[in-house]
């Protein structure tokens, strides 16, 4: 998920509780790597809704902020009309719109990352064609695995490889997590992202793939999903961990860390802003240096 204008969806984090014997978390971690690069997502229906035009809200906002950065969701039932062709004229004028703001601004260019996947960014986080049959039950593997899937994937990845305004891929969004009651249970198996970073790699070996994910209330419960008692934890009463850092920094080149402070099952009667923050602050700098140890990024 991400932020587009004051665009957020919660997802549930859990409290921290120190259980007898579970791992500390550092109360410091050193930081390495480069500079941050700050930018925002764009989600071209939320500007419509709010009754902007897209590229004009796009224009406005690289006018104002210069970002380093923008994230451009590539929906496939946006650029799929039918099942046998795709059209990506409406990214494409998106794109168009970076490299005329660039223009102005040759010394600061921006760059964008595109999401391609039917998990994608913003409500309602599965996105299909109208002329997908789903059936009466929703069936992500049985989806992705189709062959108009698989070439919304593939005809996505050649024709922006070679973008010069490309500094990196998405591959879905959070797509190890489930988080949405009404859809049902809409996580796909780390088998099925790997084969889509497989595909992207055949196709870009060149720009590097993000996968992304949410982590837990506290470091503490994020390592207890690591250790090697973690199934004592499941046990145990308790806050549970949350979301899965450690498999999608394995996936992908970087770590994307969705931050979610507050929460409606973390209600900030619980814990202080503060308090929340400082959590977020000591998790953000150990999955950067486990990031680091691995040759990747967060």
């Amino acid at each position: 998920m991400g932020f587009s204008f004051a665009n957020l969806r919660l997802a549930p984090l859990a409290l921290v509780v120190l259980l007898v014997g579970a791992t500390q978390p550092p109360t410091t971690v050193s930081i390495h790597g480069t500079h941050p690069k700050v930018g925002f997502t764009f989600v071209p229906a939320i500007a419509t809704w709010n009754g902007y035009q897209p590229t004009a809200a796009l224009a406005e906002l690289l006018h104002k902020l210069h970002p380093d950065l923008v994230r451009i969701p590539i929906y496939w039932d946006s650029v799929a009309p039918s099942s046998g062709s795709l059209d990506f004229g409406e990214v494409d004028a998106l794109l168009a719109t970076v490299t005329a703001s660039n223009a102005h601004h040759p010394a600061h260019p921006t760059q964008v990352i595109l999401v391609a996947g039917v998990r994608n960014l913003a409500w309602p986080e599965v996105h299909l064609p109208t002329w997908v049959e789903t059936g009466t039950t929703l069936d992500l593997a049985q989806i992705t695995a189709s062959s108009s899937y698989l070439a919304y994937l593939e005809e996505t990845f050649q024709h922006y490889a070679t973008s010069p305004l490309l500094y990196a891929w998405q591959v879905e969004n959070e797509p190890l997590d489930s988080t949405n009651d009404q859809l049902g249970d809409i996580a796909l198996g780390g088998t099925t992202v790997a084969g889509e970073l497989g595909l992207l790699k055949r196709i870009d070996p060149f720009h590097r793939a993000i996968v992304t994910t949410y982590n837990s209330a506290s470091l503490g419960l994020d390592m207890q999903a690591t250790s090697g008692l973690s199934w004592l934890y499941e046990l145990l009463p308790g806050p549970k961990p949350a979301g899965h850092p450690k498999p999608a920094l394995l996936l992908g080149d970087v770590l994307g860390l969705d931050v979610y402070v507050d929460t409606p099952s973390t209600p900030l009667a619980d814990a202080s802003v503060t308090e929340r923050i400082g959590w977020k602050a000591v998790s953000l700098a150990y999955w950067a240096d486990q990031a680091l140890q691995e040759g990747k990024e967060l």
